[in-house]
């Protein structure tokens, strides 16, 4: 190999792994020193935390918050830690949409009002495998289980300045993984980008356009032309036609068949899914 080659490959290697770290100690720096006693949004004075888990920044910070997660997270798409910081940092000001979801559909407006939030004792979770096969419970719990997840991981909201969207931001994070067996899609990179085309389409949230836009960098050039001419597509349709499922009170449907709230919902799921082995699929994750 020659030197030229040697420097490049190294360059290849090193830049990146150093942009990332670059940009992590700027953003942990830039929140380090940010400060939130007792003011009001729109103050000259730092904002007081609005919930129990707010870290109130400003549109700066925001934006090195979102350049980091992003960085990061295309670097190491295991840690969903990354999508959801800059599920955070980006979505202020674009929860118009499903808020208005919310409110005009009576399920959705209950949960406004109940605020229900995805937990499980042992003895609940555990139940689910007990539920008739082919119900959302049951399905639920087998695709958890096949895929080595588990429902307490989604992480809090920080960085959304106003607590019903902070609500609305947390219900979407921890309902993901209905949206996965609603859909039938597993974890690999091609279907968990199909996920989040589907999702933006449904949400107007702009962590999903981002990761669609591109996820599709990271995967191998067989993957990524499978994702183009058979997810994509049906993701837009899917997710542009179907009912919000940001208004499925999920938790009182366990004992319903999936593929009757499929027909409830307008889902349809996609055939070419089946051509591809989960473990051939599954270069890498992204949650």
């Amino acid at each position: 190999m020659s030197l030229t080659g040697l420097i490049g490959g190294v360059a290849r290697r090193v830049v990146p792994s150093a942009a990332i770290a670059g940009t992590a100690f700027i953003a942990a720096k830039s929140l380090a020193a940010f400060t939130s006693p007792d003011a009001r949004p729109g103050s000259s004075r730092s904002m007081a935390p609005l919930y129990d888990t707010h870290k109130p920044t400003t549109p700066l910070q925001k934006v090195v918050v979102a350049a980091g997660a992003a960085l990061m997270g295309f670097g190491d798409p295991t840690d969903g830690s990354h999508v959801a910081a800059l599920g955070d940092a980006t979505s202020n000001g674009f929860f118009g949409k499903m808020r208005s979801q919310m409110i005009n559909d009576p399920v959705g407006q209950r949960i406004l009002k109940e605020r229900p939030q995805v937990s499980f004792t042992d003895e609940q979770w555990e139940a689910l495998a007990q539920l008739p096969e082919g119900s959302l419970g049951h399905t639920y719990y087998n695709q958890m289980k096949r895929n080595g997840i588990s429902w307490s991981t989604r992480p809090p909201v920080h960085f959304v300045d106003n607590e019903e969207d902070a609500y609305m931001l947390l219900r979407y994070r921890q309902c993901h993984d209905f949206y996965h067996t609603i859909l039938d899609m597993d974890i690999s990179v091609v279907e968990e980008l199909a996920i989040k085309t589907f999702e933006w389409r449904q949400t107007g949230l702009p962590v999903g356009l981002i990761a669609s836009a591109f996820g599709p960098l990271r995967l191998p050039p067989n993957e990524r032309g499978r994702f183009f001419k058979h997810y994509l597509p049906w993701a837009l349709q899917c997710g542009s036609q179907a009912k919000p499922i940001i208004s499925m009170y999920w938790e009182e449907m366990w004992d319903r068949n999936i593929d009757d709230i499929r027909k409830e919902m307008g889902v349809w799921l996609l055939p070419e899914r089946n051509s591809v082995t989960h473990a051939e699929n599954s270069t890498a994750i992204l949650v």
